[in-house]
């Protein structure tokens, strides 16, 4: 799929507490923006991609969008850990002929709505009301639910433990690395006029400050909770170079599913190694650059301890000193790899990832709020799970 899909277009609704209106309008709102920003008419898409979680339907697009020739459609389960897979279905849609304009979108109202992180959601509950753990699913399996194991955060912060422990990390070692995270992505949505958080600075003592949720993590290793939506627009290369001079092309993107990994690893030899280990060596590959040729990346930061395992996962870091890194290098934008440039997950606002990819095309368009200084390709990671490289 080498440079033969381009995205031209890109939009994003105000990321908010609380957005008053519904997930349909919100997506339509999004969508708009990034065909306005493309310079294409409605009634050009002729495909779609979806996550699964998402409550807007491809027909409800059609509809009012008056789209009458939706020649395909596709849509990738899970909801974050789908990011790059949606980018990727709409790339090989268009490299194999399949359609010619692709939309891909996430819309949601996760604060005012449908709130992820609450464990009740992870439990099914039968007719009288009783709660039940079935499966493999974790968190909320019937090996997990029955001892506490409920939430994704739950989960987190097993794994940050383990990752504490098998690399020797002091209680304080570990409160600096992750406070240096959460510090550094409130720095960028300081500066960024979409951030929810824009308003709201924080040190690392404010970060130590903050309750503790699931013990090591405190309130700010936790991705905020937002209504929002964000869209992209595709095309061909060739269509992409006639509607602007800066469309930014795919160079690789992936989507893989280790097994045992819903919708977080725990049923794993080792819960520290994400997805990525096993996909990173493809994408660079496909995209024909090597890590050292990265100018930046937007990393799927639902935890703080995710930044971290994706250095270390996607071989920007060596295994067991991606800690170390981010002491010393930091992330901010006179490092060597400036990182969720935008405030990311934590500090702009939680778009299951699609907010990651509008910050890597204004990065790559030279428009972002806080403009890196180096030319070169952006990579786009979901923990692994999908992945994308974009490039100019």
């Amino acid at each position: 799929m080498y440079r033969k899909a381009a995205i031209v277009g890109i939009g994003q609704t105000d990321i908010s507490a609380n957005s008053g209106r519904s997930e349909w309008e919100l997506a339509l709102e999004a969508i708009l923006a990034a065909l306005a920003d493309a310079g294409l008419e409605a009634r050009e898409i002729d495909g779609i991609v979806r996550y699964a979680y998402d409550s807007v339907t491809e027909p409800m697009l059609a509809r009012s969008l008056g789209v009458r020739n939706l020649r395909w459609y596709g849509e990738i389960g899970y909801g974050g850990i789908a990011t790059c897979g949606v980018v990727a279905q709409a790339a090989a849609a268009i490299a194999a002929g399949q359609a010619s304009v692709v939309v891909v979108y996430r819309s949601l109202n996760e604060r005012s709505g449908v709130r992820f992180g609450r464990a009740e959601r992870h439990v099914p509950l039968r007719g009288d009301g009783v709660s039940l753990a079935e499966g493999l699913k974790s968190p909320g399996g019937a090996f997990t639910a029955p001892y506490g194991l409920l939430a994704p955060g739950q989960v987190i912060a097993m794994q940050t433990h383990r990752y504490q422990h098998l690399h020797g990390l002091s209680d304080e070692d570990l409160v600096r690395t992750l406070g240096a995270i959460a510090v550094q992505q409130r720095a960028y949505a300081r500066t960024n006029p979409a951030a929810m958080m824009r308003d709201r600075p924080m040190t690392l003592d404010d970060y130590r400050a903050s309750r503790m949720i699931s013990t090591p993590l405190r309130l700010f290793d936790y991705c905020l909770e937002s209504d929002g939506a964000a869209a992209l627009v595709l095309v061909d290369a060739e269509r992409a170079q006639a509607l602007r001079r800066d469309p930014v092309y795919v160079l690789s993107a992936s989507q893989s599913m280790p097994p045992y990994s819903e919708p977080v690893p725990t049923y794993v030899h080792d819960i520290t190694v994400l997805g990525a280990a096993g996909t990173a060596q493809r994408l660079f590959a496909d995209a024909r650059i090597t890590p050292a040729d990265l100018a930046a990346a937007e990393l799927y930061d639902a935890f703080t301890i995710l930044v971290l395992l994706q250095l270390e996962d996607y071989g920007l870091t060596s295994k067991g000193e991606g800690w170390r890194y981010l002491l010393d290098q930091g992330f901010g934008l006179d490092s060597r790899l400036p990182i969720n440039t935008h405030g990311g997950h934590l500090s702009e606002g939680y778009l299951h990832g699609m907010n990651h990819f509008t910050e890597a095309v204004r990065q790559l368009r030279g428009t972002a709020a806080n403009q890196i200084g180096r030319d070169g390709p952006i990579l786009v990671g979901a923990v692994g799970m999908s992945s994308a490289i974009l490039g100019r």
